[in-house]
Formats: structure tokens, sequence, C-alpha cells
């Protein structure tokens, strides 16, 4: 058996999908495991990739990658219904046969929101399939939508509202599949001589398709599943990726005053203190754009002043080249103070977490997963997507702070944010949620259910 794991985005949005891949395959020896996404994730991924024999395809056209930044960006105008210019028409659809030449040949599909054209190409060969998505859905399709698709097809409209359990429902299509109904996909479906609207070309005769599994990687312990949810909906628990153990000994970590030191001694030197060090880091954020050069000189002399008052010091992880980094090295050359270090190497966040007091960033779901796995107080600056719901529900949890938006962050709430995380009530909280996290396996659930889903076809 093929089985295709397709996905696009960061890469916090490909980690948990290829850990579902490494679990499938670790399941199923036999079966042929393939993540296809942006050609920019093989280097990443490559050691993992080898180690548990899965595939890689690249689905960037001819292998040049538009990467993750252009596609979340496009994210954000078909939630704001702007929709797409010509041009982003066209690299789009290159792409979806890019991923339509990836499947080729699969058994079976899995697809993250950020590649629904997986759902068409399962239609196309006519493989089962299942969407999954290590963040929650939070955002509602454009507000004319459901007027339009009235309009369009009442009876389907209709049909959909009264559907029977099993059946696809419009409580899918307003949940999460109305992206399938953007124009973009509609020329990808014209292109290889599918309908352009998904179930449009049911008679009254025909029974409704089965729905579509969605599988969520996030832990039932963390949401609850409200009622108004789909049925088909399954919360596994969260998707860790499980890094083979490299040593750290040898990663470094840099300040202008005290030069390189490894990252042992690092943490080492705050031993005699009592304290421990703040984590910082934004994950894709800055890839994705949202870091000017304005933004970068404000946000890291806010976060120096927060920490300088609280007397803390910091772990800034960064990538080389970055502007946080450029304006990193020229704020600690000004600065009287500089509490911030910086660490310029990748270093899995399972390693790292425990051994920090707090962790501040950007609420991402699988940032703020790792945090309660790992037991420790969190600080969240929410950019985007679900990142502001995640703040909200981490205060919600009493396992930490949000302090909004970067830009509206001031050395005041962050020195504050700093202070209330490290409370008792605080680390204790944190503490009992990695307890219940720790015995929860979210890949092996995910792939139980994606055995029971293939099974059925």
């Amino acid at each position: 058996m093929k089985v295709v794991f397709l996905c696009k985005g960061s890469r916090g949005d490909v980690a948990p999908i290829l850990s579902l891949a490494v679990g499938f395959k670790q399941n199923n020896p036999t079966d042929n495991c393939t993540l296809a996404t942006h050609a920019c994730h093989r280097l990443k991924f490559d050691s993992i990739l080898k180690k548990y024999d899965v595939d890689f395809m690249a689905v960037d056209d001819l292998g040049k990658d538009s990467g993750p930044r252009s596609l979340e960006k496009l994210e954000l105008q078909v939630c704001s219904g702007r929709g797409f210019s010509k041009g982003q028409q066209q690299d789009r659809l290159i792409e979806m046969h890019g991923s339509l030449r990836a499947c080729r040949g699969a058994d079976a599909i899995v697809f993250n929101l950020f590649a629904c054209e997986g759902w068409f190409i399962a239609k196309y060969f006519d493989v089962p399939c299942v969407a999954a998505s290590p963040f929650a859905v939070t955002r509602t399709p454009p507000v004319t939508f459901e007027s339009k698709f009235v309009d369009a097809y009442p009876d389907l409209y209709h049909r959909l509202r009264n559907s029977k359990q099993g059946e696809v429902s419009y409580g899918d299509i307003d949940h999460w599949m109305w992206r399938l109904y953007l124009d973009d996909f509609g020329e990808f479906c014209d292109s290889i001589g599918l309908p352009v609207c998904p179930y449009a070309e049911l008679t009254p005769d025909d029974r409704l398709h089965p729905s579509t599994t969605l599988l969520y990687g996030i832990s039932p312990q963390v949401i609850e599943k409200p009622p108004y949810w789909p049925e088909n909906i399954v919360l596994c628990g969260y998707w860790f990726l499980e890094l083979p153990d490299e040593p750290i000994n040898d990663i470094k970590v840099y300040h202008p005053a005290s030069g390189y030191s490894t990252l042992p001694d690092f943490f080492s030197s705050f031993k005699g203190s009592g304290e421990r060090p703040v984590y910082i880091g934004f994950g894709s954020m800055e890839e994705l754009g949202f870091f000017s050069s304005v933004d970068c000189v404000e946000l890291l002399g806010v976060l120096n002043e927060g920490l300088v008052q609280c007397g803390k010091k910091a772990l800034l992880q960064l990538s080389p080249n970055s502007n946080l980094l450029k304006t990193w090295e020229m704020l600690c050359r000004n600065f009287q103070n500089c509490n911030i270090h910086c660490l310029m190497e990748y270093v899995p966040h399972s390693k790292l977490f425990p051994l920090c007091q707090s962790v501040v960033h950007h609420g991402g779901s699988g940032t703020v997963g790792m945090a309660l796995r790992c037991g420790v107080p969190q600080i969240v600056c929410p950019f985007m997507f679900d990142q502001s719901y995640w703040g909200d529900k981490v205060m919600w949890m009493g396992v930490g702070e949000s302090v909004g938006h970067p830009r509206s962050l001031s050395a005041e709430s962050f020195g504050s944010a700093l202070v209330k995380v490290v409370s008792p009530e605080v680390r204790n909280m944190a503490t009992s949620y990695g307890k219940m996290l720790l015995g929860e396996d979210g890949v092996k659930s995910a792939v139980n259910q994606l055995i029971k889903e293939f099974k059925r076809r």
C-alpha cells in the first residue's frame, strides 16, 4: 500500500504530518509512505526521512520552491474574502498539478488544510482520503458564502442541511470544506476533468457521499469537542515529531559581551542563582514576513527592557541571516545591559523547554502543546490565524499569559507577564498538564484512525 502525506506550509505545519507518516510506516513497515510538500523542507527533515524510510516528493513546479511564506499570505486573503490575483491563481494551479504528480500511484491520501487539493486528487484517482490538521479551524467562510451557495445550488444545500448520520453535511462545509468551493480549486478541477463544485453532480436519486474524516492533532485534555462540530472530527492528541537523539554539546550560544559558549555551559551558568533562562522564539513568523527592520528594533528593545526590569535572561532562537539576528547584534552593541543570548542553530523544543523557566512564543498550536507537555509556563504573543485563540486558551487554562500582538507589546506588560507566569499557581498548573499529556500518544491514535478509514474502502 502506498500512502501519500500531502502537506504545505511552514515547518510547524509540515512536521506534525511527517510524524503521522513516520508513525504509519512504523506500524506498517511494508507499506510505502511518501511526504509530499515544498522542496525547501527536504533538508530540514532529511535525517528523519532516511531514518524511518519515508520517501519525499516536492510539489513545487519543476522543483522550484514557491515556499510556505507565499502560501500562508494567500490564506490570509482567502479568510478576508479578497480572493487571488491572476498571477497568484496561476502559481497555485501549477503547484496543485505538482501535488497531483506527487500523489500518482497512491492507494490513500492524507492532506493538511493548506493542501486541500488532496481531496480532489483522491476523487480523481478514486482512493480514500483523510484530512489532518495540527490546529483547529477557527476561520469561518467569507460572509457571503452561504447565501451564494444557496443561490447557486438550492437543492444540494437542502440535502446537505438534512443529511443522514455518516453522510456529508452542511456542517462539514461550514467547518472546513468551504475552501473546496474557491475559484482556484474550480480551475484545477476543470483542468483535470472533475466537476468544479463538490457534490453538485449528484442527482436527487444519488445518495450523499460519506463525510470526509478530519483528524486534529490536539489533545482532548486541552480542547473538548464542541457539540456543533461535525461528527467525523476526531481529536487525536498532539502529533509530536520524535527527532533523532542528536547531541547538543556542540551547539553554540552567543552574546557579544561573553562570546560563544556551548548550550550545556550556558544552562550550567544559572545553577548557582536558582534561576533558569526564559526561552523566546517566534517560529516561522519572520519567514512569513512579519518582521520589518522597524518591527525588529521595537520588539527586541521591549523584550530586553522587560527582562532587565525583572532581572531575567533569555535565550532567543533565531535562524542565521535573519532580520531579528542583525537587529539583536546592533542592539547588543548599544544597550548598557543586553539580557538576551542568541541560539542560531535549530534545537528541538522538547530539549530546550524543560531547561527554561518559561517560554515566550507566537502561539502556534504545536508550540503551545509542547510547552504544555513539558510542564513549562508560557507567554503568547499572537500574530495571526488561531494564535490569538491559543493565547486566550493558555490564560483560561491557567498555564500562562497572553500579551497581545508584538506591535502592541510594552516593556511593562511583558515584565508583568514574566513575573506572573513563575508564580506557584501557574507553575503547578503547567506541571499538572505536563503529567497528563506525557501519557498521551496522539500519533498512535491518529494512525489507528487512518488504518480504520482506509480499511473502510
